[in-house]
């Protein structure tokens, strides 16, 4: 539902950051490279209960001519200026309200030639203050006729260059700055306004000599909003100054902090007539911590949003004696993120003479993840004014973190944000902060909801790793620049979404083709964890890399070894597999390199370990055969790389004729491949495969790149198939997931993610329904990154725990593993399956593991499904059990579980044919055994509630199998044998079914009937039982959806048909009873019959049905006249003069073809037609590998073994998710002495 943003790395100037509110967002806007990144969070009406975690993301990518020196964004009308070299670029948003905001170049300012430092709004005049290194500048921007336009107001020739500047909302005031070491702020002080006489006066605040500003403040004025109402006493001027905003004349106040570990407070004050800005107050931080990184000051403004109301509903004492109105907030924070806290009052007077600094007691902390530790390398080389100057100097041991700007997330989202701008790192981290926990609890919260970094060139592949201690995987981005190759480790934020962080570059000079990685080859400590890296290059090396967090945290990777391959080509296949023999003191690793079927490298990775610790790593290469087989490969892909069971494949390759091989590696004496699946595609030239033997699944993408094919290798048959539209582009990436929390992976819980240019799909297996024609497969999510980039995908791939990262040019977007349902068929599935599971309706929010497991993992034991295929294996007494405990959880209003709450592997054991009991009377024990008055009783239940994880149409389906169970007698049990049985439910299971079963479904189906009628062995008793289920009455109707031409002994089926035949004469149409009766060779009945139907053409039917068909002639002449009726589509009446014409055969095939292929069975086997029995099997055969109960009963069964048939057949158990079944037959199935 959330994508996280991973947009960029962070230009390292100081003002290429900026964040404010607009509206009801809240953006972020800074440099990446010569990108300009936007991106916000915005609260929508209609988010009841906003929080910082739950408003909506948005993110633009602007592509610059050149890197952005500096940015800042106007909380008024959000417009977003951006400087490169002499020319501001101002950015307006598309509308004035937008639920997704995004932005568009308006004008272009060029600033007289001279290179721009920094650059600031005036929200409240729309002006902007411009530092360059050749002085201060002053635009007003206007709209002339809808068109943006500026006018250059001011500007002020100085001899330093301008790089700070600080500025009043209405411009009153401009402080600026002059270099990093400078220790005079200048202090602009507007004397008049107007285009052509703005004027301003400089005043100095000195700092001592030797020192210089490391950071200064300029504290916002509170106004209080008190609107007068104008009435007659305007017409005095000595009451106009009460209308007159007088906070121009208000005093100024700015904080500084200086190299000295001082913090200073200056203030304005008129004395004598003229204001001076004087240095009221000194706070010593010199004792504080041996070295400060950063002070952050939080005014009494944002301090009257969160803190000052807490404090009202406290009885915190951490502040009393202070005027809490006229209080700000001071954090110095330490190198090691320790957090002093002043509380600083009585700046609001004038003069301000007794300002106070009051430490806050406690023991505060920012967390790691909030707040860096910077780590400096001392320089080896001599300190020098060039360096102390250098940008290198200034942004990684001067100044290495910014703090910008505090302010309010949103107005209806009370919380502090600030952001943190890692030079060192190149990183931004977007933090909230909970100041009102100092009321409650005496702490405050820092909370990290973002972290900004990324590449600075675009990202060709992604490489996921291989768990050693942990289960945490990291992730390798390649790009075609080899000093831009990172390890990036996953890092949960505690907004329930995963972001990735930098770790170590791996810098091979040739550049990566390929690499494999081990993660956490030691225990992780605390943050600090270990991996290797084993990288192909492309000057045909292979390398491995040291990645050790405790020496070389957030540093270059060490190289171990290198070692030329000796083959000039890029791998197929770089893949990496543990041998099978692994200790506690030594693990080794085997790494394949594809190039050919009889062009195969290998190496062996040792780590020699002491107490889990490394004590030595070994790289060698090893001997490995070919490939058996002699087919050219054209693509191969790595397959179950890492898992070592000997049934599991490493790599699967597919020859260009559509041939898929999968291999596994056989360690012994030498190493060589043993294949374990093959299986014809017929996909010729495919451009894409990837699969698993794990799940047994291959994906397939045919040469064009548009079709999609999904295999099961083990059983060898094609699941799914898709063609996507051109519009769409070719599919570019496949990969499978799984969602299981432990290593040993499960297959119901598997997704695959089809990659194109712009979005990726996420596909889920579907349950396989037996009663339903539906996909294999269907279209979970989709996640179109097309909004937030003009990048194309360059890979994507699966992190833990159902997380895809997707790499598109220099940045990273992360889906997380939640999915908000849209108006798709399977999210109206869904929305029925999880009503009652959920607690908020109209938010349809589910994590995507959770769906997976709905969709197709073990079905709930009162799912419709699960009790048929219980009641196909002849398990009455454990559904009837099923049955009752539903009934009592409905009626104790508790919470339905998957299983009921109950045993369900103790309701199978000992099933025998239920004795039924007398109906008991409204006692204690009443409704602990199945009996009428129960099913009555679920059945009136049921018809009033939704139970979940159930479709409307399967609760339908539930209610009808109720209502089957019980009316199956002691009697019925006794009488029938188990196929009869089976038969008999699903003919009454078809009869109450609706009408949402398709063709092919109901086919299926009414086939798996025929089969277990044929199969029955007290057929006469059964043929009773169904003539009893339609009331005695047997109309073509009910024959055909009883099967009973297939089914039925011909002389008992010679007198039903004769009998329906006189039942359908009323109603039926002339031709139709003429088949019948010919069909019974009872022509004579047929002519006096004929006399009384009101038809137009019967007398001229009866006058050609009175000849003598044992003539040649008249045979000759019903044969002529039937395909005259052929001609004329009359498919009915053709059919039958074939019978006068004594062609049965010739009618049967008419009748299969054009009219019904039952009829076509019952006429051929009441006229006497041979040879029908063996066409009618060959029909139904093709069910059998989808039937587990005809496979149950079929000849192949009993003659193949235990391992194969009876494995097979709880396979398909599995897919439909009767888990439980599957283990029954598992444990308990023995075979017949046949």
């Amino acid at each position: 539902m959330t994508i996280t943003f991973i947009p960029g790395e962070v230009n390292k100037s100081n003002y290429s950051v900026a964040h404010s509110n607009w509206k009801n967002h809240h953006i972020v806007a800074y440099g990446s490279g010569n990108n300009l990144i936007i991106t916000g969070g915005t609260v929508q009406p209609t988010n009841k209960n906003p929080n910082p975690f739950n408003i909506d993301k948005s993110l633009q990518t602007i592509y610059l001519d050149r890197d952005p020196s500096a940015i800042d964004i106007n909380p008024v009308n959000g417009y977003i200026i951006v400087s490169i070299d002499t020319k501001i670029l101002v950015y307006k948003p598309m509308n004035e309200y937008m639920k997704i905001p995004k932005w568009q170049s308006s004008i272009e300012i060029d600033v007289n030639g001279s290179t721009i430092n920094c650059i600031k709004w005036a929200s409240e005049e729309n002006e902007i203050v411009v530092g360059t290194d050749s002085g201060l500048y002053l635009f007003y921007l206007y709209e002339e006729y809808g068109e943006l336009k500026y006018r250059k107001r001011w500007e002020t020739i100085q001899v330093s260059p301008v790089t700070d500047i600080i500025v009043t909302p209405n411009s009153k005031m401009i402080m600026t700055k002059s270099g990093s070491f400078d220790r005079l702020i200048k202090v602009w002080t507007r004397i008049s306004y107007g285009d052509e006489n703005t004027l301003f006066e400089v005043t100095y605040l000195p700092h001592p000599r030797g020192t210089f500003v490391m950071d200064y403040h300029l504290k916002k004025q509170i106004t209080e909003d008190k609107k007068k109402e104008l009435d007659a006493s305007m017409a005095n001027i000595k009451n106009i100054r009460d209308y007159i905003n007088n906070t121009i004349d208000e005093a100024e106040v700015i904080y500084s902090f200086c190299s000295d570990y001082k913090f200073r407070v200056w203030a304005s004050c008129e004395q004598s007539g003229h204001n001076q800005i004087n240095n009221w107050a000194t706070l010593d931080l010199n004792g504080v911590f041996s070295k400060i990184t950063t002070v952050i000051v939080i005014e009494n403004y944002h301090l009257r949003e969160t803190l000052i109301p807490a404090l009202k509903n406290s009885d915190c004492t951490l502040f009393n004696g202070l005027d809490v109105n006229d209080l700000d907030l001071l954090f110095v924070v330490s190198d090691t993120t320790e957090v002093k806290i002043y509380a600083i009052t009585n700046v609001s007077q004038c003069p301000p003479t007794k300002i106070c600094f009051t430490p806050i007691s406690g023991s505060y902390r920012f967390g790691k993840n909030e707040y860096p530790l910077i780590h400096i390398q001392a320089k080896t080389e001599e300190i020098s004014t060039s360096y102390i100057e250098s940008e290198e100097f200034i942004t990684t041991v001067l100044k290495p973190l910014l703090v910008k700007g505090v302010c309010i997330l949103n107005e209806r989202v009370p919380y502090l944000t600030f952001l943190l701008h890692d030079r060192v790192k190149n990183t931004l981290r977007f933090n909230i902060m909970n100041i009102a926990r100092l009321a409650r609890d005496a702490k405050f919260e820092s909370v990290l909801i973002n972290k900004y970094q990324g590449h600075t060139k675009s990202i060709r592949k992604l490489v996921k790793s291989n768990s050693s201690f942990s289960q945490n995987n990291v992730l390798l981005s390649i790009s075609n620049f080899p000093q831009h190759n990172y390890i990036w480790e996953p890092m949960l934020l505690q907004t329930n979404t995963m972001s990735v962080t930098k770790r170590f570059q791996i810098n091979v000079e040739s550049g990566i083709l390929n690499a494999v990685i081990i993660n956490d080859v030691e225990p992780p400590v605390d943050w600090k964890r270990r991996h290797i890296v084993i990288t192909a290059g492309r000057n045909s090396e292979v390398s491995v890399w040291d990645c050790n967090g405790s020496t070389n945290d957030d540093q270059p990777a060490d190289l171990i070894t290198e070692i030329k391959t000796g083959v000039e080509k890029e791998p197929l296949v770089f893949v990496l597999t543990e041998y099978p023999d692994n200790t506690q003191i030594q693990r080794r690793y085997c790494i394949v390199a594809l190039y050919a079927h009889d062009q195969i490298k290998s190496w062996k990775l040792s780590l020699q370990y002491e107490q889990n610790k490394i004590t030595d790593i070994l790289f060698d290469e090893e001997n490995i055969a070919s490939l058996p087989q002699e087919e050219e490969i054209y693509q191969a892909t790595a397959v179950d790389a890492f898992v070592s069971e000997a049934n599991k494949s490493l790599i699967a390759v597919i020859s260009k004729n559509g041939l898929l091989r999968s291999y596994s590696l056989d360690f012994g004496k030498s190493i060589k491949w043993e294949k374990v699946s093959e299986l014809e595609t017929n996909v010729s030239a495919a451009s894409k495969i990837h699969g698993s033997t794990v799940i047994n699944k291959f994906a397939v993408v045919d040469s064009t790149g548009y079709k999609l094919s999904i295999w099961d290798v083990v059983q060898g048959v094609l699941e799914y198939e898709e063609t996507f539209p051109e519009s769409n582009g070719p599919v570019t990436d496949l990969d499978w997931t799984f969602l299981s929390a432990s290593k040993m992976k499960s297959t119901s819980n598997a997704l695959l993610s089809v990659g194109f240019s712009r979005f990726v799909l996420l596909y889920t297996q579907l349950r396989y329904d037996y009663t339903n024609k539906i996909p294999a497969y269907a279209i979970l999510k989709k996640i179109d990154i097309s909004d937030y980039t003009s990048h194309e995908i360059g890979d994507s791939i699966w992190l833990d725990g159902g997380y895809l990262i997707i790499g598109a040019g220099n940045q990273f977007f992360i889906d997380d593993r939640w999915v908000k349902l849209g108006s798709s068929a399977i999210d109206s599935t869904i929305r029925q399956l999880m009503s009652g599971y959920t607690n908020d309706d109209e938010e349809m929010v589910f994590d995507i593991s959770y769906l997976v497991r709905v969709l197709n993992g073990p079905l709930p034991i009162f799912h419709p499904q699960f009790v048929i295929q219980a009641l196909f294996i002849m398990q009455f007494t454990a559904v009837k059990k099923i049955l009752v405990q539903l009934f009592q959880v409905i009626r104790r209003g508790d919470i339905i579980t998957w299983d009921l709450n109950t045993d369900v592997e103790n309701m199978f054991r000992n099933d025998e044919i239920y004795q039924p009991k007398r109906r008991m009377s409204l006692t204690l024990d009443t409704f602990t055994e199945f009996n009428n008055e129960v099913a009555d009783l679920l059945i009136e239940r049921l018809m009033k509630i939704s139970l979940p994880l159930l479709t409307r149409h399967q609760q339908s389906t539930l209610i009808s199998t109720i209502s089957i169970v019980k009316d199956f007698t002691k009697d019925m049990l006794v009488e029938l044998d188990p196929n009869g049985i089976r038969y008999l439910i699903s003919l009454k299971l078809s009869s109450t079914a609706t009408a949402t079963s398709t063709t092919s479904a109901t086919t299926k189906k009414r086939l798996a009937q025929i089969q277990w009628a044929m199969m029955c062995k007290t057929p006469d008793i059964l043929l009773e039982h169904v003539i009893k289920h339609y009331g005695g009455k047997i109309k073509w109707k009910e024959m055909k959806d009883s099967g009973m031409p297939f089914w039925v002994e011909r002389s008992s089926f010679i007198k039903l048909f004769e009998k329906m035949a006189a039942l359908e004469f009323k109603d039926a149409p002339l031709g139709r009873i003429c088949l019948y009766y010919l069909s019974l060779k009872k022509k004579d009945i047929l002519i006096r019959l004929i006399k009384h139907k009101d038809d137009k053409e019967k007398n001229k039917i009866i006058g050609f049905m009175q000849k003598d068909f044992t003539q040649a002639s008249n045979r000759s002449s019903a044969l002529k006249n039937a395909y005259v009726l052929l001609g004329l589509h009359r498919y009915l009446d053709a059919a039958y003069f074939f019978l006068l014409a004594d062609a049965a055969k010739d009618c049967c095939r008419i009748l299969a073809d054009k009219v019904d292929p039952d009829l076509a069975v019952a006429v051929a086997k009441v006229y006497g037609v041979e040879d029908i029995a063996d066409n009618q099997l060959s029909i139904s055969n093709m069910e059998y590998l989808h039937d587990p109960i005809l496979l149950l009963n079929s000849e192949s069964f009993y003659k193949s073994g235990l391992s194969e048939t009876l494995i097979r057949i709880c396979m398909i158990y599995t897919r439909m998710g009767c888990d439980y079944i599957a283990l029954e037959l598992l444990k308990n199935w023995k075979f017949s002495d046949k």
